[in-house]
């Protein structure tokens, strides 16, 4: 049999081979009932300075049944491998969008016999590379391969973190599939996971390549146009050579949060959508070292320690709400627009985690009735509305800044302190107040000192806030049904773009939810 053991405690100073004596005394069994241990969960409770220790969950495989009266010990309720039925279908499946849900959907079909045709907008990760490398050293933009579009997605460039707040069991699936293809072993049991931005491009590769192994396709640099609806459906595609259509009886959006145009065709051809709240703000940077000091005390430098992290949210007096979202820890803050002369900021760590800068999002909450005029796509002109202003025709892409102290006085920085900010291409200094919306500003501005009072590395008043940051989820649902379905039958809203997910690993999680629609619909058509 096999149960789950949580609270396995570990401090500084023990060492990981006192795992086995615990788990034996919590279970209260003999060593040669013992068959097998496995780390699933390691965090860290930093609570006490004078006395971290680590917190652990095991999968724990035993000989015969045993009946136990301990909290701690659970039924195992999550997924290590997920048993893929052949589909039999007349016509292949198009998924549209290569980022986290198009490829564990991607992945689910092919190993079904499915053969799907995926297309991307963007490049393959290698040439996509290279023109964010181009970007970043001399300012020249591409709008089909950049941060946000390409293979992989968005998610390739923001760290790789794989922690999510939805609770599923699927997950352990994904976590094993990310290790076969590449991640690092850590992976499954970190607290907080992350592949790393470096490590995510060897891991995307080597799942196209699957899925290319099992007749699936991966067409880059061919985007979704158009699409017409009567027996089956009609996609219409364009490259950079023609415009082709292939038939198909399903229709994947897996389009992510950034595909605008994609959003303004759908919608025009009925495709329901409505208009959600979001969040806007901007990424402030720390130096690292006083985030490590901040959580761990004189036990900062302790090797055994992961990079510190952090999470934060505080509600404020004006019925809004602040929080740090995609917290970076030794990362850089990264240029994510997907259009021309405009500034769109997000992080990224690379596996490591070891530059100066912790940098995060500091967000605050925008409400549907803050922009809604009368088109579920209003929520994209209020984001573009931001992300033009934040533009400087004299500065191209670079992103403006302002120290806190500067920003908490209405004071345009004129130098920078110990923290310098990691943006590239580069930056310029600004009032950030002219650049995001008055409450978000007045939002900023009450909670930074209430932050400051609770975590000491905040009150680092040379950080450096960098403006803006619009694009942590999308502002528009594309609602479907017990089917899967959009409003029209047969066409699959998925992952993040239609608001079905929040991050990589619940986005790959809502992949494969959508195969299993699929599965389900050719189970009662056969």
């Amino acid at each position: 049999m096999q149960v789950i053991v949580n609270n396995v405690f570990l401090t500084l100073r023990e060492d990981e081979s006192k795992f086995k004596a615990k788990l034996l005394k919590i279970l209260k069994i003999e060593e040669k009932e013992l068959l097998e241990y496995k780390l699933i969960k390691k965090a860290v409770d930093a609570r006490k300075k004078s006395n971290i220790i680590f917190v652990c969950s095991f999968l724990v495989t035993l000989l015969g049944e045993h009946k136990f009266n301990n909290p701690n010990i659970k039924d195992v309720n999550f997924i290590e491998d997920i048993e893929i039925e052949e589909i039999k279908m007349s016509h292949r499946p198009v998924i549209v969008g290569f980022g986290p849900a198009g490829m564990f959907l991607g992945l689910y079909l092919a190993r079904a016999n499915a053969k799907p045709i995926i297309i991307e907008r963007g490049k393959s990760i290698d040439g996509r590379l290279k023109d964010i490398s181009i970007f970043k050293e001399k300012g020249v933009f591409d709008k089909t391969s950049n941060v946000c579009f390409g293979e992989g997605g968005a998610g390739t460039f923001s760290d790789g973190k794989l922690n999510t707040g939805i609770k599923d069991p699927r997950i352990r699936f994904c976590l094993n599939e990310f290790i076969k293809h590449g991640a690092p072993e850590e992976i499954y049991y970190e607290a907080h996971p992350h592949i790393g931005s470096d490590n995510l491009r060897n891991v995307v590769k080597n799942i196209r390549e699957e899925i290319i192994s099992l007749g699936g396709e991966v067409r880059f640099e061919h985007q979704l146009i158009d699409f017409t609806k009567d027996k089956n459906i009609i996609v219409k595609i364009k490259n950079h050579e023609n415009v082709y259509e292939l038939v198909t009886d399903d229709l994947i959006l897996a389009i992510g949060h950034s595909a605008r145009d994609t959003y303004k065709m759908l919608y025009d051809n009925g495709v329901f959508m409505k208009p959600k709240d979001f969040s806007m703000g901007v990424r402030i940077e720390h130096l690292q070292e006083q985030v490590n000091y901040s959580q761990y005390g004189i036990e900062y430098k302790n090797p055994k320690l992961p990079v510190a992290d952090y999470k934060l949210v505080v509600h404020l007096p004006n019925n809004r709400t602040l929080y740090s979202f995609c917290m970076c820890p030794g990362g850089e803050v990264v240029a994510s627009n997907s259009e021309e002369n405009s500034i769109v900021t997000n992080g990224m760590s690379y596996f490591k985690r070891d530059l100066d800068n912790a940098n995060s999002a500091l967000l605050v909450n925008v409400r549907v009735d803050d922009y809604y005029k009368s088109s579920p796509l209003d929520g994209v002109d209020f984001q573009k509305k931001y992300e033009q202003l934040a533009f400087n025709s004299k500065y191209p892409y670079f992103a403006p800044i302002q120290r806190v102290d500067d920003f908490l006085q209405n004071k345009v920085s004129t130098s920078l302190g110990r923290v310098i900010p990691s943006y590239k291409p580069g930056y310029y200094f600004a009032a950030l107040d002219t650049v995001l919306p008055d409450f978000v500003i007045e939002s900023l501005r009450i909670g930074i000192p209430i932050l400051q009072k609770q975590f000491p590395f905040f009150k680092d008043e040379e950080a450096i806030i960098t403006g803006v940051e619009t694009r942590s989820s999308s502002p528009i649902v594309i609602p479907r049904d017990e089917n899967g379905f959009s409003n029209i039958p047969n066409i699959y809203p998925c992952g993040e773009g239609a608001s079905y997910a929040g991050g990589i690993m619940s986005a790959a999680i809502d992949g494969l939810r959508i195969g299993e629609f699929i599965r389900q619909k050719y189970k009662k058509h056969n």
